[in-house]
C-alpha cells in the first residue's frame, strides 16, 4: 500500500512504499548522469526495479521506527512520474529533536520552484506532524541552485565542514544550513 500523499498547490509528495519501485528506478534511470555529480557512486542494480525494493522496504522500516521519511514528489498534473524527492533522516528524539534533510529533483524540471515549494513542505512535516525542532542540510558549495532552494525556504549558514560527504568516489566539503522551528513562522 501507498503511504500517505501531501499536496501542495503543485505537487505531490507521497511516503516511501515499495509500491513505487518501479517508478523510483525509473527517476533515477533518467537522471543518472545528472545526478552522478551529487551522489555516492552507484552500483547498476540500483538503477533497477528489483534494485529499488529492498532500498524502498528499508525506508519504509525507517518510517515504521521513526528513524526517517522519504517523500517522492510527482507533478499533481502528472501524478505518475517522480520528478524527485525529499528526506528527512537520521531523527534524533529526546533533547535534541533533530533530523537531517536531503533533496534531488529531475533535471528536465530545475528552475520552476518544485524543490522549493516540496522543501517547504517537508519542513512544514517535520516541524508540525513530526514535531521536530530542527533540520539540518548539508549542500557542496559548488552546488548553487541547492544552496538556493535551501535559503528561499529558510535555512541559513552555520558554518563549512570540511571532507564532509563521499560524492562520487571523492571527499567533499559541505555547507552545513539549518532551519530551527522557532525562527520558521
Amino acid at each position: 500500500m501507498i503511504g500517505p500523499v501531501y499536496q501542495t498547490e503543485r505537487l505531490l509528495l507521497t511516503m516511501t512504499s515499495p509500491q513505487l519501485a518501479g517508478r523510483v528506478a525509473d527517476y533515477y534511470r533518467r537522471n543518472r548522469t545528472f545526478l552522478t555529480p551529487f551522489e555516492p557512486m552507484r552500483e547498476d542494480a540500483f538503477f533497477s526495479e528489483a534494485g529499488q525494493r529492498p532500498l524502498l522496504l528499508e525506508e519504509q522500516r525507517d518510517v515504521l521506527s521513526d528513524r526517517g521519511y522519504r517523500f517522492y514528489i510527482a507533478r499533481r498534473e502528472a501524478p505518475e512520474e517522480i520528478i524527485g524527492l525529499t528526506s528527512l533522516g537520521q531523527i534524533v528524539r529526546r533533547a535534541f529533536q533533530s533530523c537531517f534533510l536531503g533533496y534531488k529533483l529531475d533535471q528536465r524540471f530545475l528552475r520552476r520552484g518544485y524543490m522549493t515549494e516540496a522543501v517547504r513542505e517537508t519542513v512544514r512535516i517535520a516541524f508540525e506532524e513530526l514535531d521536530l525542532h530542527r533540520i539540518e542540510a548539508n549542500i557542496m558549495p559548488r552546488n548553487l541552485a541547492s544552496l538556493g532552494v535551501a535559503r528561499k525556504a529558510g535555512f541559513y549558514e552555520e558554518g563549512l565542514a570540511l571532507k564532509y560527504l563521499q560524492i562520487n568516489g571523492v571527499w567533499e566539503d559541505h555547507i552545513h544550513m539549518v532551519i530551527r522551528s522557532d525562527l520558521e513562522k
